[in-house]
């Protein structure tokens, strides 16, 4: 058990997400704050309510975490029995590359009329 991170892309012509997820992550805690602070500051529910659900991620979205992953500022997670936030450190160190790929990625979608959507599963 734990946590299970997915970017995948909705598809303007049907809505429907893609076969695979493009980028999966696992126990990335700093990602998942990240992401929960979006969601709840977007939706104005609970961060619990992300679980299984979506986040419609926003260029500025994409900005904002590529700068964080940049300069090494993704918020610290408080915890999380399944979040893995013993090691968010490291594994946000292994993660950088990954997650820059992510962002660029993601930029790149979107410019293409692509919506892009976090996901996750705890």
């Amino acid at each position: 058990m734990g946590l299970d991170q997915y970017a995948y892309l909705k598809t303007p012509e049907s809505g429907d997400e893609g076969e695979v997820p493009a980028f999966v992550w696992r126990k990335h805690s700093r990602l998942q704050t990240f992401m929960e602070s979006l969601y709840v500051a977007r939706t104005g529910l609970s961060a619990s309510d992300l679980n299984c659900g979506e986040l419609i991620l926003a260029p500025e979205d994409i900005d904002r975490l590529e700068q964080a992953v940049t300069d090494g500022t993704l918020p610290r997670c408080e915890g999380g029995f399944f979040y893995g936030h013993q090691f968010q450190d490291e594994q946000a160190a292994d993660c950088r590359t990954y997650d820059l790929d992510f962002c660029a990625w993601a930029r790149a979608e979107m410019q293409a009329g692509s919506t892009v959507v976090y996901s996750c599963w705890w």
